[in-house]
């Protein structure tokens, strides 16, 4: 009996302590499942937090670079931009882009190889009624350079820079049948690395791109264009090209609050009567304009290639996919050149 009764207070005594290490343990379980997701979830929302209140500084500070810009030489603008997290940097010809247009509706051209430090390209008539090509291509050190196109490859000019423009006729007159320029694109860029990724925004011609963890660029802030336009056609089309001059101090700035101050220093203004305007991007935000261009501007995709049969050498310099716009009426297109001068200071 005594034996007996000794088991039963000993199974009484356990039983406490059994049921409280279960609890415990579930408790832990419990407690790490919810700090296993709960941190993260912590963490990606406060670094969502950051990088919108960044995103909402550089839209305002891009609204008063669109007024700089289109305001006209001499005008200036202050913006107050504060970011706790990431790094603001000032990046030249991070991207290109290259602008294509034609002056007249008897002929059309396909031309390949226009880019930086290009020293050949292919040109052809679609039409077929030019057979050879006069190019006239200027450079932006005051250089220029003249010559024909050969079995529809130019070459023997002097490498294509940033800031060069060309036009070409027909070797059997003078008439300017279209031309070309070849831009770098300036950029202020931000850039904070996070537990969910990589967040990216670009400054340039009066726009935002911007880029999300996971995600490709999108058009954010839409760049700075001016038109004309009646029912389904353009009377005018102005462009912006703006370069960013950061010659004070550090290009590059770390989380905190700074006063920026935009100055417009000017720049060349070319002007056409034209029926087609192409454009050609290279770079990683070159979807996201084509997107933003064929959405809202009424650019259509289209594919540039030359077969062998018109010609070998032009044939092998591939293709190229681009985006044009067209119609049957001439209309005025402007490229507006413009440097801002952009400097800064801690608050």
């Amino acid at each position: 009996m005594q034996r007996q009764l000794s088991l039963s207070e000993s199974e009484d005594a356990i039983s406490p302590i059994i049921g409280t290490v279960l609890i415990l343990a579930i408790m832990v379980s419990i407690t790490g499942t919810m700090l296993a997701w709960g941190i993260p979830q912590i963490q990606e929302s406060e670094a969502y937090a950051i990088y919108t209140s960044a995103q909402n500084n550089f839209l305002n500070f891009d609204a008063d670079l669109d007024q700089v810009i289109i305001q006209g030489e001499g005008s200036s603008r202050s913006s107050t931009v504060s970011f706790s997290a990431g790094t603001f940097v000032h990046r030249e010809n991070l991207d290109e882009i290259r602008y294509y247009y034609e002056t007249t509706t008897w002929s059309s051209f396909e031309i390949l190889g226009i880019k930086n430090e290009a020293t050949s390209f292919a040109i052809i008539d679609n039409k077929g009624v030019i057979e050879n090509f006069d190019i006239t291509i200027s450079y932006p050190n005051g250089t220029t350079w003249e010559g024909e196109s050969l079995a529809h490859i130019v070459s023997g000019f002097p490498a294509l820079v940033y800031g060069t423009t060309a036009t070409y006729s027909s070797t059997e007159n003078s008439t300017v049948v279209g031309g070309f320029f070849v831009y770098g694109v300036d950029s202020l860029s931000y850039k904070y690395s996070s537990v969910s990724g990589v967040y990216k925004m670009r400054l340039f011609n009066g726009g935002i791109v911007t880029r999300e963890p996971g995600g490709l660029f999108f058009v954010s802030s839409k760049p700075i264009i001016r038109s004309i336009s009646t029912a389904d056609s353009y009377d005018s089309l102005v462009l912006y090209q703006t370069d960013y001059n950061m010659t004070t101090g550090a290009k590059s700035l770390t989380g905190g609050n700074y006063n920026f101050e935009a100055r417009n220093q000017g720049g060349k203004d070319s002007s056409f009567e034209v029926y087609s305007i192409r454009m050609g991007f290279t770079g990683d935000s070159s979807t996201a304009l084509k997107n933003y261009y064929s959405t809202y501007w009424s650019f259509g995709p289209e594919t540039y290639s030359i077969s062998s049969t018109q010609s070998t050498a032009a044939a092998n310099m591939g293709f190229e996919e681009d985006i044009i716009y067209k119609q049957d009426t001439a209309f005025d297109f402007r490229i507006l050149e413009r440097t801002i001068h952009v400097t800064f200071n801690l608050r």
